[in-house]
């Protein structure tokens, strides 16, 4: 098993050193217009009922989460990996990245141009990256990420983990994450699979799902045009090749930009490097005008229809519902077993900051009670904000007993914890 030990020094000033309060209405997660530290306006877009529908590879094939993956994923909804000013606002990779997808309500004040998307080069999260120029730039889905390297919008990074790391510290002004850590969050990014579109086949050709304007489309995509020196559009969008070519282009759209994939691209608005673009049919306007196409407003259409296809998907969103959301926090929790039983009291750490916050959220999104009289509202419901604050009680306890070498009494926590659990889903997970 992977050890923890030597990032300790790491975390320790970022994590939970001691016990942990859990106050409902004052420590929860920023949610619509209030964001911790941030200026007025600024939203996360984390209220909303759906959230997007995540695959992962292992699971997809009645597998599970490994462990190292489970670390990954808990490190992804981890804000104590960021620096003070993204730790106080409580950013974390998947308040960007939903479900390893897009955000496209995120919005901070100042920073933003639009929604879905933000400047990293100004000195709100780390001063040393101001470079006085506007930089937005649109969150970019991390489905299929193993397929589209190289990484960053300008394909500058070669290898996923070394984009992480910049994110990381560059960005965001964290500490040098240690490389068990960057193992990790690389393990789970790269298990993120395309939702499945049954409007393509294997080699990226529409099936006799997709509608006649598609299909028209599609021969349009492939067709040669003057405009672009004998290329087609799909010269760049390789059909069989995850629609991308892997290489940067200059499409009139101020620099040299990757390819991006197409795959589920019809919910990743806007578009284009810094999502100056609302939607496809903008898209498709913008080929049209600067490489002088000369398309009929027929073809335009056909176009967009064609790109609507390939960028379909099935079942994009899912409800947020307790059960969702103590399911992901059950994945988190299965790295406890192993870090327990080898004393790696970072990892417990990790596990315990992240899932006490989470709860926090949990509470205020699912809360029951009136704010009125503190009475559920429906007492034929749980008290989710108790029972959360219970929950909080025994991960915390987790942390303090295998801090002072009580990995029986952690386990005890732990086992404590699962039960509770119960109250809020009536099939919790109870291990990996």
């Amino acid at each position: 098993m992977l050890s923890f030990r030597a990032i300790a020094s790491l975390l320790a000033a970022s994590l939970l050193g001691g016990a942990v309060t859990f106050v409902v209405a004052s420590a929860a997660p920023p949610v619509r217009g209030v964001v911790p530290g941030l200026p007025e306006g600024s939203d996360f877009g984390l209220d909303g009922p759906e959230r997007p529908r995540q695959i992962l590879k292992a699971e997809a094939a009645g597998g599970r989460q490994s462990w190292l993956v489970a670390l990954g994923n808990t490190a992804f909804s981890a804000p104590s990996l960021f620096g003070p000013k993204a730790r106080e606002a409580g950013l974390s990779c998947d308040t960007c990245h939903r479900q390893g997808d897009i955000n496209p309500r995120f919005f901070i004040a100042g920073n933003s141009v639009r929604p879905g998307g933000l400047d990293p080069t100004t000195s709100m999260f780390n001063p040393t990256q101001n470079d006085g120029v506007a930089n937005h730039v649109d969150i970019p889905s991390l489905r299929g990420v193993r397929f589209n390297a190289p990484y960053g919008r300008d394909g500058r990074i070669a290898s996923l983990r070394e984009f992480t790391r910049n994110v990381i510290v560059l960005e965001f002004g964290g500490s040098e994450p240690a490389p068990v850590v960057l193992d990790a969050l690389v393990a789970y990014m790269e298990q993120i699979e395309f939702l499945p579109n049954p409007k393509l086949d294997r080699l990226g050709r529409l099936t006799d799902v997709a509608g006649p304007a598609a299909k028209r489309g599609e021969i349009l995509f492939q067709q040669p045009m003057a405009g672009m020196g004998g290329r087609s559009c799909a010269t760049c969008h390789v059909p069989d090749a995850q629609f991308a070519d892997r290489r940067r282009h200059d499409v009139g759209s101020d620099g040299l930009f990757k390819t991006p994939t197409l795959l589920n691209a019809r919910f990743t608005a806007p578009y284009f490097h810094d999502g100056r673009y609302a939607g496809l049919g903008d898209v498709v306007a913008h080929f049209d005008r600067v490489f002088a196409l000369g398309l009929t407003p027929g073809q335009r259409g056909d176009l967009v229809a064609y790109l609507e296809a390939v960028g379909d998907a099935d079942q994009p969103l899912e409800p947020m519902t307790r059960q969702s959301e103590m399911s992901e926090l059950a994945a988190y929790v299965a790295v406890l077993d192993d870090a327990i039983t080898h004393a790696d009291q970072p990892a417990i750490d990790l596990v315990v900051d992240t899932v006490v916050r989470d709860l926090r959220f949990i509470a205020r999104r699912f809360d029951n009670r009136d704010p009125r009289t503190g009475r559920p509202r429906r007492p034929d419901r749980p008290d989710v904000a108790r029972i959360a604050e219970d929950l909080a009680a025994h991960m915390t306890s987790v942390g303090a007993r295998a801090r002072a070498g009580d990995a029986a009494g952690a386990r005890e926590s732990l086992r404590l914890y699962r039960e509770r659990a119960t109250a809020l889903v009536a099939s919790y997970p109870q291990t990996n």
